[in-house]
């Protein structure tokens, strides 16, 4: 019979194996296509080259908006997510009633960018007046969960205003310190915020009146179990701050010395932790960022951490040189900012030194990435601690922690000098420049001039920033100041 026949058995194992090589081969190169997709490769219909995409989201605040690339609409709305060949694009949302909001994005092969960030800002800008003044007020500030706003409402530091930021027109509630609270003096006085507590109740200020000062915990809700810590503690010449923001855990700096201290406003102890600082930033009790002369005249000023126990040396520089320092959280890894202010060129940032000390046979501590700045006014991290800004007048540096980007820019409007810019919330910053406030990305771009402003006091906005508050001058009363609301979003 023909399966008996060798030559018959033998053609029939040869189309089987041959079946199996091209089944093989076929799952192979389906693998192998899956594979490739999966790393973004796909074939150019039109040239017939190979291309490899990256995936983009958009998203945008407070409407959607229509996505544009390289000036093309992509029939797309935000809130979206785009596979597109790698390479650099002009980023464009327009949405009616609303100004463009453009960037250049730089989308790797293979690789995933979020641009979930855009906040569309009005065309044409409504400003209402809430509240007039007589005179500019000198201090005004607003609780971290941007609800509750105090406007010093005359001349008198005791006279306060409050307003309920949740309403859409908020009114006025009175708010009086107790007598005697703050200390009497004849000679000119000013309040200065210090710190608001996290539970948005409790802000530390410095009362300034002639060369002396003093600072006092007000409570904005129970107005009357408000006191003055300088007299709880009578430690004159001391700098006070708050501990992570608990409004019974102070940090107290005594510039006589050089010594710095926790105190205990529940306990009224003071416990001494370190000497001869010079600057400092703390987290908690057990960690502080500081800088020494190490108790010599003439030696080099270094940058130390203390974690509790023990301080490590993270960097030397000449003697006499200012530093800024910062630090916070992000991912929960700790990255800390070190900048010379006096010397040029350099501001140098850190991920969680304290592990790096714990090491055996550390010779140096290594930075993260290295800043460009020319001088520095100021050092921050943004509401979220993603982006890391430096600050020299209308220069910015920039570097944004989870895509380990730089960015380098100047500001389009002059700004007054020492004028720092605030974070506006995780992604933007606010500054005022020639008598408007001006809004800005983390890496500067969409620049938007918004409403008028005092430029010794910042923008304030509301939770969903919906709205935007100033101190302006007055439309209706060309002497006196307002504060005002203006809509950033339509009807």
């Amino acid at each position: 019979m023909d399966y008996q026949d060798p030559s018959q058995k033998k053609a029939h194992l040869t189309r089987l194996f041959v079946g199996y090589f091209l089944v093989a081969t076929a799952v192979i190169a389906a693998a192998t296509i899956l594979l490739y997709q999966s790393y973004g490769y796909d074939l150019n219909r039109k040239t017939g080259q190979v291309i490899q995409n990256g995936l983009l989201f958009v998203s945008s605040k407070p409407v959607a908006a229509d996505i544009y690339l390289n000036g093309t609409s992509i029939k797309a709305k935000t809130d979206t997510k785009l596979t597109i060949p790698g390479g650099e694009y002009l980023l464009e949302l327009r949405s009616v009633g609303y100004r463009s909001w453009k960037r250049i994005i730089n989308l790797d092969g293979g690789s995933v960018e979020r641009v979930i960030y855009p906040l569309l800002f009005p065309t044409k800008l409504a400003t209402s007046e809430i509240k007039q003044y007589a005179t500019t007020p000198s201090f005004v500030t607003y609780s971290p969960d941007k609800r509750w706003m105090l406007v010093q409402s005359s001349a008198a530091s005791t006279n306060f205003d409050m307003f309920d930021m949740n309403n859409d027109k908020p009114t006025p509630t009175p708010l009086v310190l107790p007598a005697g609270l703050l200390t009497a003096s004849t000679a000119a006085q000013t309040i200065k915020l210090v710190e608001w507590s996290n539970d948005n109740k409790h802000l530390l200020v410095k009362h300034e009146f002639g060369t002396s000062y003093e600072y006092i915990m007000i409570d904005r809700d129970t107005v009357a179990s408000s006191y003055n810590v300088s007299k709880q503690l009578q430690i004159d010449g001391v700098t006070i701050d708050l501990v992570d923001k608990r409004f019974e855990k102070m940090t107290v700096y005594r510039s006589s010395d050089h010594s710095l201290a926790i105190y205990d406003a529940k306990t009224k102890q003071v416990n001494r932790i370190l000497q001869n600082v010079l600057s400092y930033k703390t987290h908690g009790e057990k960690l502080v960022m500081y800088s020494t002369d190490n108790g010599l005249a003439e030696g080099p000023l270094s940058v130390k951490l203390w974690d509790g126990t023990s301080s490590y040396l993270m960097q030397n520089f000449d003697p006499k040189t200012e530093v800024k320092l910062d630090l916070a959280q992000y991912s929960g890894d700790w990255y800390m900012v070190v900048g010379p202010k006096n010397a040029a060129g350099r501001v140098y940032v850190y991920k969680n030194p304290q592990d790096s000390f714990k090491q055996a046979n550390l010779k140096s501590l290594v930075p993260l990435t290295v800043l460009r700045a020319e001088q520095i006014d100021s050092i921050s991290f943004s509401d979220t601690a993603r982006y890391i800004i430096s600050q020299n007048g209308v220069k910015f540096s920039s570097y944004d922690i989870e895509t380990e980007r730089h960015f380098y820019f100047d500001l389009k409007q002059p700004v007054t000098a020492n004028q720092t810019a605030n974070w506006m919330d995780g992604d933007r910053l606010t500054i005022v420049t020639e008598g408007k406030t001006m809004a800005f990305d983390f890496d500067g771009s969409n620049q938007q001039v918004l409403s008028a402003s005092n430029s010794n006091q910042r923008p304030f906005f509301n939770k969903d920033y919906s709205a935007l508050f100033n101190i302006a001058p007055s439309t209706t009363s060309p002497a006196g100041s307002a504060l005002t609301r203006t809509e950033l979003r339509l009807p």
